[in-house]
Formats: structure tokens, sequence, C-alpha cells
């Protein structure tokens, strides 16, 4: 699924970026949004055409024409692994 696609509150695994423009494929870098790694998405409009992200204990907005490009897949934390 792509990360649009995505429930509110959920935390997701980035698995795969599509091609996409450098421009684009440099400003999601610069957040940190790469392969493998974890975001949640915090909320979006009401029509989904914009997204908040947490990402590296920062808050990231996307349009969804850019969440169109981030494959993800469900993730649940392990929190006995977290906590040691």
């Amino acid at each position: 699924m792509t990360l649009d696609e995505g429930e509110q509150g959920k935390t997701y695994r980035i698995n795969k970026i599509e091609f996409c423009d450098d421009a684009l494929k440099n400003r999601f870098i610069s957040f940190g949004i790469t392969k493998d790694a974890i975001v949640t998405l915090l909320h979006c409009t009401t029509k989904k055409s914009t997204l908040a992200i947490s990402i590296n204990e920062s808050q990231v907005a996307l349009r969804d024409r850019e969440a169109k490009y981030i494959q993800v897949e469900s993730f649940v934390r392990d929190e006995k692994t977290e906590n040691r």
C-alpha cells in the first residue's frame, strides 16, 4: 500500500520509494524518508490532500501526490526490545 492509503494513528515501515524526480527524492532524503524508516501517520485533511507524519522525532507534512510514491507496510513496535 502507499502512505496516502494508510490509516491515521498507525505506524508503518517504508519498504520502497517509487521513482520520482530528483528534487522530490532529495526532499524525502532530507526528512529521513528512506527505505526501512518508521513513520506514523498523525493526521490528514478531510480529503487526504495533505498528510502529517512523524519520522525521526520530527513532524513532516506531505501532499497526497508525494505520499503516493512511498510504499509502506504495517509496523508493530516491540516494546520489550525498545526498552532495553
